[in-house]
C-alpha cells in the first residue's frame, strides 16, 4: 500500500491509517472513535469551514441520536489532546458564526 496515504503528517501530528493510531510530537494519544473520525474527516479537509451540523451529519450520520452540540464536545477533547495550548488552537480553529476548520 502506498505510504502516502496510510501516513498523514501535519505538523507535529502523525496519523496512521491502518492502525488509527495518532501521536504528537512522538508521543501516542489515545482518541475515541469519534474523536479519531472527526479528526481523520477534518484533517482530509482542511482549510475548508463546516458547520456543526454538517460534521454530525457526516461523522455520526442522520440516523444518529444527539444533536450537533456533540460536535463541540468531542472538539474541545481533540483540542485537549493534540493542542500545546487548547484555548489557543493551532490546529483545529473556529470560525465564528460558521463552524470549524483544521489549518495545517
Amino acid at each position: 500500500m502506498d505510504e502516502d496515504r496510510v501516513q498523514i503528517q501535519i505538523g507535529d501530528i502523525l496519523i496512521h491509517r491502518d492502525s488509527r493510531r495518532v501521536f504528537v510530537n512522538g508521543t501516542e494519544v489515545e482518541l475515541k472513535n469519534k474523536e479519531y473520525e472527526l479528526l481523520l474527516f477534518l484533517v482530509s479537509n482542511a482549510d475548508t469551514v463546516f458547520s456543526r451540523e454538517t460534521l454530525y451529519e457526516r461523522i455520526w450520520g442522520y440516523d444518529a441520536l444527539g444533536d450537533s452540540a456533540t460536535v463541540a464536545v468531542h472538539i474541545n477533547r481533540l483540542r485537549e489532546k493534540i493542542e500545546k495550548d487548547p484555548s489557543n488552537p493551532r490546529y483545529i480553529q473556529t470560525v465564528w458564526g460558521a463552524g470549524y476548520r483544521f489549518k495545517p
